[in-house]
């Protein structure tokens, strides 16, 4: 349970709360906050507007009472369904006077409100007149649901409207059980038997209403008239809608409802003992001789914050108890008034002893008995109705005649020999003093008692396989059942289904069962189940189609083996069968499955499969064997969309006869592929080479350089590097690189001369065991003007600079030495 404020932050809610739920009508929930540690975090910002959401329902508060208790603040809270809130806050402005259906006056009202609805049964469609004009979304819901007939529940953003919600429960309620303090209530204060509706007029002008129309109850008869308020309501203007409205204000304002404490049996194991509202279930009191179905029809439950239940106030009704009640009176008043209509006879022990007394004479005189003698020629007894004397009864020691046409057509009613089953036009046969057989010892039919049995014996063709069967065909204490006399094979009937045994299926003893008002899949509701124990149960369509469809899951489900699916079985060569499989491994979080193909079962066995990893932290896809091994099958496409991972051993192996090439999305692209880029952390190959012979290999850094080294490379800045042979290594060095074009100021000889020149080993052939392998060069660090900007290596261009500088220079100045001897050797010579 939790909390949101206005900006949309949740806080976790600790708090008991109560929610009360009516059917077809208000929700809401109630609680306390207390300043918990939890609960501190909010309690003192807590307002209206605020949601709550508790057991999947997000609520609204509407009400916040904040007082102090101590040095505590406590609020008070109450909140409604959002569902309420958001419809009582939209309004539809559109006017509505059409003949609708459910559904489309349902989309009316719920079309672009964020809620969606499901029409779970058929309803007639009614008129409608004035609807919407203004009102608010609630209110024509409210309405809607009223006189369509209709029951709603509220599932998240889903409300389900079905002709009756909640379930028909196999528990009771029972005082002293798990109920306690039932009260029964009969409300009739507010009970009308008459009712008076105006409508068709504009508004404000009732008086010129030119639809009128009544209705009494026939309850007024003993209660006298009790009127109801007038309906006054302009935009009803035809006689079906009002007579509708007024005997159901009238008929529905006796109130009748029983209430009881229920005691929560969830911790004692009973855990189908959940009442949900409107389920139907038994409520029983001996005290107040209460016995019935009744129906929830509200609810108060009481859960701690950890969602258990404090208390359970259930409040039952029951069309029953109304309606019985009501029956009751509505009997009495029909009897009076066929009484007084002369349609039915006052009962003989109401009469005073006088009138009993005459009433035996006229009633003796209703009938004259004519006794045979010789003057009349009549032989026996006739007995004639005074008022119709075409009714005779013809009675002599030959036996019973009947007549109604005056003795014209006398039919035999019974003789010495018995009753003559022809003139038998109603009454009771009781079959507890009369066996009634007819038929053979082979083929008869039988009626006894509360038995009644066909026995006979036929020849038949199943299923290809011709026999004689002889069997009985019985109907017993409300059962149906059929019995081989030869296999012993037995098929019982019930309200419950069709069954091989008489438990159905119970204890793995049905061969089948056809399983109604089954709730083996689903508590919610009741459904159909076939079932065997042993054997297989099929379901074969030689020439047609199976289809199995469901509007929620639909699901194949096996309790220890795979699930095979065979399609194309006499069309294909071969065994070609699908398998779906669970590995069965120790860890729940290893039992991947499988999808097998191939030939699985028969022979010699050989496919593919797909394997689907359960592991959270390794949702993957192999394609496997028919084992559904890992690493052992191959994936065949045009395109692989996504990342390649290299498996445990760490090495991700591309194999080709030729390259291995990166394309754009076009791959192949006719013989003419679009080569893209290759982007990766570093490339361990033999060689490397460009595309095309008259291209140029790049190798590109973005501010480093480019370095040759060992196998291990960088190694933690212990870089051991490698030599490059090439014909010619190339320094670019044209203008278009270069800016700031300067000559060189220093001298370049003096640089060259403090240069240090030395001989040394690498220190990574020490570390190999290499000691004779001198080297000859400088030391980036003794050596800063040749060195690189991190000093860790030198800039051979940099010297190769500084010493064509010093030789120039050196050449300057041998230029100069040339001629000053060149002038001395002049000197001398002219001076010899």
């Amino acid at each position: 349970m939790y909390i949101r404020n206005l900006n949309g932050d949740e806080f976790a809610l600790q708090a008991t709360t109560t929610t009360d739920l009516e059917l077809n009508g208000n929700q809401s929930l109630s609680l306390k906050i207390l300043p918990t540690k939890a609960n501190k975090l909010f309690i003192d910002d807590v307002s209206e507007m605020w949601q709550i959401t508790a057991d999947g329902i997000t609520y609204k508060i509407v009400y916040a009472k904040r007082k102090g208790e101590g040095r505590l603040l406590t609020v008070q809270v109450k909140a409604v369904p959002l569902f309420f809130d958001d419809f009582d806050t939209q309004r539809i402005h559109e006017r509505y006077d059409q003949h609708m259906t459910a559904i489309n006056c349902f989309s009316i009202i719920f079309e672009n409100s964020g809620y969606e609805f499901v029409l779970v049964d058929q309803f007639e469609a009614i008129q409608w007149e004035g609807f919407g004009e203004g009102d608010t979304r609630l209110a024509m819901f409210k309405e809607a649901v009223n006189r369509y007939g209709v029951e709603f529940r509220i599932v998240g953003t889903t409300v389900y409207l079905e002709r009756q919600i909640g379930r028909d429960t196999s528990f009771m309620y029972r005082h002293k059980l798990n109920a306690s303090n039932i009260v029964q209530e009969i409300d009739a204060a507010a009970m009308h038997t008459y009712a008076k509706g105006y409508g068709d007029f504009a508004e404000g002008e009732e008086q010129d209403a030119k639809l009128i129309r009544e209705y009494t109850s026939p309850l007024a008869n003993i209660i006298g008239k009790r009127e109801a308020p007038p309906i006054k309501n302009g935009n009803i203007t035809t006689i079906s809608t009002m007579d509708t409205q007024l005997k159901t204000l009238v008929d529905e304002s006796l109130q009748i409802s029983v209430s009881s404490d229920i005691f929560d049996l969830r911790k004692q194991g009973y855990e189908l003992v959940q009442p949900e509202l409107g389920d139907r279930t038994f409520l029983i009191d001996e005290r107040i001789g209460l016995n019935e179905e009744v129906r929830i029809v509200n609810m108060s439950i009481k859960k701690d914050w950890k969602g258990n239940v404090l208390d359970l106030k259930l409040t039952f009704g029951s069309y029953g108890l109304t309606k019985r009640y009501q029956s009751r009176l509505n009997t009495a008043a029909k009897d009076i008034t066929d009484i007084l209509a002369g349609r039915k006879k006052m009962p003989f022990s109401v009469l005073p002893s006088a009138k009993q007394a005459a009433m035996r004479k006229l009633e003796e005189a209703q009938t004259e008995l004519i006794f045979g003698n010789a003057e009349n020629g009549v032989q026996g007894i006739i007995a004639q109705d005074k008022n119709d004397p075409n009714k005779l009864m013809w009675m002599n020691s030959n036996g019973w005649m009947i007549s109604v046409d005056g003795g014209v057509t006398p039919k035999v009613a019974a003789t010495a020999e018995g009753i003559v089953a022809d003139v038998i036009t109603t009454g009771l046969l009781n079959t507890d003093q009369v066996v009634i057989r007819g038929g053979d010892g082979l083929r008869y039919m039988y009626m006894n008692g509360s038995e009644l049995i066909s026995h006979g014996e036929f020849t038949r063709t199943w299923a290809g396989i011709e026999d004689t069967a002889e069997l009985n065909l019985g109907i017993y204490n409300g059962r149906v059942m059929i019995s081989n006399e030869d296999t012993g094979y037995n098929l019982y009937m019930t309200e419950l289904g069709l069954s091989t045994t008489m438990s159905g299926a119970q204890e793995n003893y049905t061969a089948g069962t056809l399983e109604f008002h089954s709730q083996r899949f689903n508590q919610e509701s009741r459904g159909v189940s076939l079932i065997s124990s042993w054997g297989t149960v099929a379901l074969l369509a030689q020439n047609s189609t199976i289809v199995s469809r469901s509007n929620l899951t639909n699901n194949i489900e096996s309790e220890d083996y795979s699930v095979y699916i065979r399609p194309f079985m006499y069309t294909r060569t071969g065994l070609n069968e699908f398998q779906f499989y669970v590995k069965d491994n120790a860890s729940a979080s290893e039992t991947d499955g499988a999808l097998l193909y191939g030939n699985l079962t028969e022979g010699t066995t050989h496919g593919s499969g797909i394997r689907f990893s359960k592991k959270a932290s390794n949702p993957t896809v192999y394609a496997t064997n028919i084992n559904g091994d890992i690493g052992t099958g191959n994936f065949h496409a045009d395109r692989f969309l996504g990342h390649l991972a290299a498996p445990g051993d760490g090495f991700l192996y591309l194999m080709a006869d030729d390259k291995v090439r990166i394309t754009d999305r076009r791959g192949y692209n006719n013989g003419n592929p679009v080569l893209r880029d290759l982007q990766l952390s570093f490339i361990q190959a033999n060689s490397i080479r460009v595309n095309d012979s008259d291209a140029n290999l790049y190798i590109g850094t973005s501010s480093g350089e480019a370095r040759v080294t060992n196998n291990l490379l960088y190694n933690n800045g212990d870089v051991g590097y490698r030599p490059i042979a090439a014909s010619e290594f190339r320094n670019a060095s044209s203008i278009v690189y270069k800016t700031n074009i300067e000559d060189l100021a220093v001298e370049g000889l003096p640089i060259i001369n403090n240069l240090s020149v030395k001989e040394y080993v690498l220190q990574e052939d020490v570390d190999n065991g290499v000691y004779d392998n001198w080297q000859v060069g400088f030391i980036s660090e003794l050596s800063p003007e040749i060195a690189t900007p991190d000093g860790k290596a030198i800039n051979i261009y940099k010297l190769l600079g500084y010493a064509i500088k010093g030789m120039q220079e050196e050449y300057i100045a041998r230029k100069e030495l040339e001629k000053r001897v060149q002038d001395l050797e002049i000197i001398i010579s002219e001076g010899a």
